[in-house]
């Protein structure tokens, strides 16, 4: 290289070969920047539509059920978005169960009962959640009325299900993205406060299914899933229907992680 082609920054000019190199690499930065921003935009995949009706609260009347996770069983005034039933969450990462406890030390026994609650609703795919946001301030009254349990069977065979163990009130509405690795330490977080776990399984027609996850007996087992969250697992354990939720019943010991094909 000649001392003209030569260039120190502090110098008044840069020489002509120099300037002619930047140039093209600053063009070529230009239009292959903007190039790779559409690729990667083209090719996200792209957020689920579900919502999480922020800073709107909504009250429902309906039957509570206790177990095996709180829901409400909608009676008077359903809104739209609600099919039968609310899966009841707490606020933050916590469940609903403690908040649900601390009612009913104030307004005694509420399983199956029809009350009212007011909360955040949080919804996408056939289901609804409400976050008891003001917690046990979201407690409005109770009627007074009364049902059956309800007539649940369990299925006579086990069933195997393959999918994502994930924490339904971010999944449904409260993050975007809810789901895989990206958000497992959150959903960890979430279950080990108690909110319901639920496996995510993908059907042939790529929709998916939804199921909650108890033990053998309907017990919690959350502490035992959290290893296994945002990870493909396969389970086998009796299943039922309560309201609009699936649940499977499984020996948490019985739990397989799927292996990746390039492992």
């Amino acid at each position: 290289m000649s001392k003209k082609e030569f260039y120190i920054g502090w110098q008044e000019e840069m020489p002509e070969e120099t300037g002619k190199f930047l140039r093209k690499v600053i063009i070529g930065v230009g239009i292959l920047v903007p190039i790779i921003i559409l690729v990667v935009v083209l090719f996200q995949k792209p957020f689920n539509d579900h919502v999480f009706e922020f800073g709107t609260t909504t009250s429902v009347t309906g039957v509570y059920i206790a177990d095996p996770f709180p829901m409400l069983q909608v009676t008077k005034d359903k809104p739209a978005q609600v099919s039968e039933s609310l899966l009841l969450v707490g606020f933050g990462k916590i469940g609903a169960k403690s908040i649900m406890a601390q009612i009913e030390e104030r307004e005694g026994a509420l399983d199956l009962q029809e009350i009212t609650l007011n909360g955040t609703l949080i919804y996408g795919d056939g289901v609804a959640l409400m976050e008891l946001t003001n917690e046990a301030d979201s407690f409005e009254e109770k009627t007074g009325n009364y049902r059956q349990p309800l007539d649940i069977s369990l299925s006579e065979e086990q069933i195997e299900l393959t999918g994502e163990i994930l924490d339904p009130k971010c999944y449904f509405g409260v993050m975007k993205p809810g789901e895989g690795k990206i958000h497992k330490s959150c959903a960890i977080r979430c279950i080990s406060g108690g909110m319901p776990p639920v496996i995510r399984v993908l059907l042939e027609d790529d929709s998916f299914d939804y199921y909650l996850v108890t033990g053998p007996n309907g017990e919690e087992i959350n502490q035992d899933v959290l290893p296994y969250v945002g990870e493909t697992i396969t389970i086998k354990g009796n299943s039922y229907k309560q309201l609009d939720w699936n649940v499977i019943e499984i020996e948490p010991s019985t739990i397989q992680r799927m292996i990746a094909s390039n492992e």
